[in-house]
């Protein structure tokens, strides 16, 4: 659970009214207990066209590579913060093409994530690279799971322009 533990001291505060965008996963249930708050969730096969209410702490973690469409998920969760609102992103990094996943529509390349950030109005507030990996004899079944255990994650403390 390092990345879990990471993600966690990486975010300063949860101000409500907040969401989740994504599946309700183990990590959203840590953030939620460690910082006492109520957390609502957009799941991934919602439509994010229609996401609806104004938020202070807006999440998105491992979210943005498996949407076709980024910069318009982006725009829209800009848009539903409320003012000093916080989003909170993590997505991978490009991956070799023997480790891409196949879920993935996108492993988006740092200047490509800087121009999706930037196109939306978002600015970059902080930043940290996070390892994926949890104990290394979970990773001992093959050649991309070692090859995985290396892998960090990027996560961004992002707010409108």
């Amino acid at each position: 659970m390092n990345r879990a533990k990471n993600t966690i001291d990486f975010i300063e505060s949860v101000d409500l009214p907040s969401c989740d965008c994504g599946e309700d996963n183990p990590l959203k249930r840590m953030i939620k207990d460690h910082f006492n708050k109520e957390i609502c969730s957009y799941d991934v096969d919602f439509d994010y066209e229609k996401m609806q209410g104004r938020y202070k702490t807006v999440f998105c973690f491992e979210l943005l590579e498996h949407l076709y469409n980024p910069l318009f998920f982006l725009n829209n969760i800009k848009n539903m913060l409320l003012p000093d609102g916080i989003i909170y992103l993590s997505t991978p990094y490009q991956r070799p093409q023997l480790l891409k996943s196949i879920h993935h529509f996108h492993e988006i390349p740092d200047d490509r994530l800087m121009w999706l950030f930037n196109e939306a109005g978002l600015k970059i507030l902080k930043q940290k690279r996070i390892a994926i990996a949890g104990n290394w004899y979970d990773h001992i079944h093959g050649i991309r799971p070692i090859l995985r255990y290396f892998q960090k994650t990027r996560i961004y403390k992002l707010c409108a322009i």
